[in-house]
C-alpha cells in the first residue's frame, strides 16, 4: 500500500502557534478533533482509524509547534517499515523564565506497572533524559525509546487497530496508557534528534489556555484530505 498518512489533532485548547505551525509545515490531510476530553477524543480517533483507510495515522497533541524539519524527519522514518512507531519528542515544558525545561520527553528502558488503579504518578515513568543528552547525539542517530508521547507519533494502520488508544481510569495519560501496552506487547517505539517539537507547556501541571472543552461543541474537522506534494517527502 502506498505511504498515505493522515494527521489526528487533539484540540482541547484553541493555540494558535501550535495550530499556524501545522497548517503552515505539514501538507498532508489533517483532522482535528475539536473540544473533547481526553476519554471523548480517543473513542472518536479510534473509530476515525476503524472506519478510514489510510496507510498511516499520525497523533499530536494540540501544544506543540512542529517545525518543517520535524515534520519532514517524522514522515521520512515513519514510512520506513523497520520503526514499529516513530514519534517526534519535545522539551517537557517551557520555565517561568521562558527558558525550555532541563527535561526531555524522551525516556528510555522499561515503564513500570503504575502502583495505584487510577493512572501514573509523574514518579512512576522511566527517568526523563535530559534536553542536553540529546543535543550531544549524532544528528543521524535513530533512538529507541520508551514512550510514544503523541508528538506527532505515526504507526500503520493495524497497530492502531491492534492496540486502540485508551486513557487510564483517572481519565487522561492516554499516552502513557498506549505506550506501557506498546512496550508489553514487544512493539518499539523510536525517535531522532531532528523530531524535535517545541513543547508550549508551562510547568508540569496542565495548561489550561484558550480551553475549549466545555465552552464550546465538540466537533471534527477536516482538512486538505487529498495530499498533494508527497514529493516533498521522498
Amino acid at each position: 500500500m502506498a505511504f498515505d498518512p493522515v494527521l489526528m489533532i487533539m484540540q482541547p485548547r484553541h493555540i494558535d502557534e501550535s495550530i499556524n505551525s501545522l497548517k503552515q509545515n505539514i501538507d498532508i490531510p489533517k483532522v482535528w478533533f475539536r473540544a473533547y476530553t481526553e476519554p471523548q477524543v480517543v473513542w472518536q480517533m479510534n473509530k476515525f482509524i476503524r472506519e478510514t483507510k489510510f496507510s498511516h495515522y499520525i497523533v499530536m497533541s494540540d501544544d506543540g509547534v512542529v517545525s518543517k524539519k520535524a515534520a519532514d524527519t517524522i514522515l521520512k522514518y515513519g514510512e520506513m517499515k523497520e520503526y514499529d512507531v516513530f514519534t517526534g519528542w519535545m522539551n517537557m515544558h517551557i520555565e517561568p523564565n521562558g527558558n525550555f525545561s532541563r527535561e526531555s520527553t524522551i525516556c528510555l528502558g522499561w515503564i513500570p506497572e503504575c502502583k495505584g488503579s487510577e493512572g501514573p504518578d509523574r514518579d512512576e515513568y522511566p527517568e526523563w533524559k535530559p534536553m542536553s543528552w540529546v543535543a550531544n547525539l549524532p544528528q543521524d542517530k535513530v533512538i529507541r525509546i520508551a514512550m510514544a508521547n503523541f508528538a506527532m507519533t505515526i504507526a500503520e494502520r493495524e497497530l492502531f487497530l491492534r492496540f486502540p488508544l485508551q486513557t487510564h481510569r483517572n481519565d487522561r495519560a492516554s499516552d502513557h496508557h498506549w505506550s506501557y501496552r506498546l512496550q508489553r506487547a514487544g512493539v518499539k517505539v523510536y525517535t531522532h534528534p531532528e523530531a524535535f517539537i517545541k513543547h508550549l507547556r508551562r510547568g508540569w501541571g496542565p495548561w489550561r489556555i484558550n480551553w475549549l472543552v466545555g465552552n464550546v461543541e465538540s466537533e471534527i474537522r477536516y482538512e486538505n484530505m487529498k495530499w498533494g506534494s508527497r514529493e516533498n517527502y521522498v
